[in-house]
């Protein structure tokens, strides 16, 4: 009995900065260079490989700064103000004063 080939996911980018700049050079491609048209089937699928990758990634950055963001508002609103020390009054002067 053949051995199975194990599935392996094909990785679109190592990282978001290298997906735009090939994504970069896929469209510009496109755009300059005629090709046959199973190359320019080939750099279209990529392209959009690259741009779902991106997009995704996006959306995953943006979900983790609104969690950083509601963490910090949700500290912040745990926090009490400091009190002020004892020996001083708070200031209810709105005069700004020079000398």
């Amino acid at each position: 009995m053949p051995a199975k080939k194990k599935k392996t996911s094909k990785t679109i980018a190592e990282s978001f900065e290298e997906a735009a700049d090939e994504l970069e050079e896929i469209i510009k491609t496109l755009e300059q260079e005629p090709s046959s048209l199973a190359k320019l089937l080939d750099d279209f699928e990529r392209g959009q490989d690259l741009l779902n990758y991106c997009q995704n990634t996006l959306k995953s950055a943006r979900k983790r700064l609104d969690i950083v963001e509601a963490k910090i508002q949700a500290n912040s609103l745990d926090e009490e103000p400091e009190p002020l020390p004892s020996n001083r009054e708070p200031n209810n002067d709105n005069d700004v004063r020079l000398l």
